[in-house]
């Protein structure tokens, strides 16, 4: 579909709102599934943190459910985006009272102090000096890495190119 625009500004307007619509509609989606699917393979089926022994540690998933994008900025020049762990997305959960050997607090200290923000940054960078100390995880890190050296450009070349845009990479 050819466009044309009388003024640079109106070339810059439907350039800002196709970049726009682009990490809306199809790029924020694919760096989410890339995240999560690290976190996945890394966190959930695998790693470190799968749990041992006839009471493995049963997992929330809130961490998975916890990848946000956002904080959008675009200008004339530049667009910038947050791939970010939501940790408001994070729910603790503190049993109270006399329970078995099964139930513990969920994402809360063992004295019952809500810790839900820390998930992610320990899982990352791994803990020490706890009751378990784990390996980081590095699912942030890798998801940086897959994302990294031009993929995220060559996603938004090829979707501002479905909008009819002709993008040449230099």
């Amino acid at each position: 579909m050819t466009r044309k625009h009388k003024t640079v500004d109106s070339l810059q307007k439907q350039l800002k709102h196709d970049l726009l619509a682009s990490l809306e509609n199809k790029i924020a989606d694919i760096c989410q599934k890339v995240v999560e699917k690290q976190i996945w393979d890394r966190v959930y089926n695998g790693g470190n943190y799968i749990g041992d022994g006839e009471d493995p540690y049963q997992h929330t998933m809130l961490l998975l459910n916890s990848v946000t994008v956002g904080d959008i900025k675009i200008g004339y020049k530049y667009m910038t985006f947050d791939i970010f762990m939501d940790s408001e997305k994070i729910d603790s959960f503190v049993r109270k009272g006399v329970h078995d050997s099964n139930e513990w607090n969920a994402h809360a200290s063992v004295d019952s102090e809500d810790v839900s923000e820390y998930i992610p940054l320990w899982i990352e960078e791994g803990t020490e000096g706890s009751l378990h100390d784990k390996e980081g995880a590095h699912y942030m890190e890798n998801s940086a890495m897959e994302l990294g050296n031009g993929k995220l450009a060559q996603l938004f070349a090829n979707a501002l190119r479905q909008e009819g845009w002709n993008v040449v990479r230099v």
